[in-house]
């Protein structure tokens, strides 16, 4: 256990700064970063069940999910501030889940995954939560201005439904993992699997808040 977690730090302190990089900078750093992982998931997807259907689902949900992240990336200082607290509320949300879930245990949330405790669920909105703060303050430090206020109720509400969602897409991708019995998709990245098992609840947030921003909810 405590290899997998060294492994899953270290992959992630890796990671991280470019996952920032690319998002910062945009344009073909970014673009080329998307089709890269979408090729790596679509891989993962068709290595592991060869339902047509299931497939085609997959990478419609892929592709319009990534779709999203270039969309919510915009080109203005707003739509990459809000595009950070997407991606902080929901790696929070899942880390959340994980500490919360290991620590306190309790009743489970569902069968799809025998891992998901109820106090998992609310450990991940309760962290998710603390982005807000978290980012009022980045923004200080790196901007020295507030370009977002994300201390208003309306953010509050959709971190929320932030947590909610990535919930719900990881249990949907446990609930296939279960289906074709395995523990990992892959193994690509050591500590955390396969690419879709980090990113799973990431994939439908991204295409919840593209259509919060289409309506101009943010």
């Amino acid at each position: 256990m405590y290899n997998e977690n060294l492994k899953r730090i270290l992959t992630s302190i890796i990671l991280l700064p470019i996952l920032c990089f690319v998002t910062i900078y945009s344009n073909i750093y970014l673009i080329s970063l998307l089709i890269l992982v979408y090729f790596l998931c679509a891989y993962e997807v068709i290595k592991n069940t060869k339902n047509i259907f299931f497939n085609m689902l997959a990478n419609i949900l892929l592709i319009l999910s990534f779709c999203s992240f270039y969309y919510l990336r915009g080109n203005t200082e707003y739509s990459l501030t809000i595009l950070f607290w997407i991606l902080v509320s929901t790696f929070l949300s899942d880390i959340g889940g994980y500490i919360f879930g290991k620590l306190i245990k309790g009743k489970k949330l569902t069968k799809i995954s025998p891992n998901k405790t109820y106090s998992g669920s609310i450990g991940s909105i309760i962290l998710s939560c603390l982005s807000l703060p978290l980012l009022n303050t980045a923004q200080y430090f790196f901007l020295n201005e507030l370009v977002i206020n994300f201390l208003m109720f309306n953010f509050l509400i959709f971190t929320i439904l932030i947590s909610f969602v990535c919930q719900t897409g990881d249990l949907f991708v446990s609930f296939w993992k279960r289906k074709i019995k395995i523990k990992n998709i892959s193994n690509i990245l050591p500590g955390h699997g396969g690419i879709l098992d980090r990113i799973d609840g990431l994939i439908f947030v991204l295409i919840f808040c593209s259509i919060l921003k289409s309506n101009t909810l943010i």
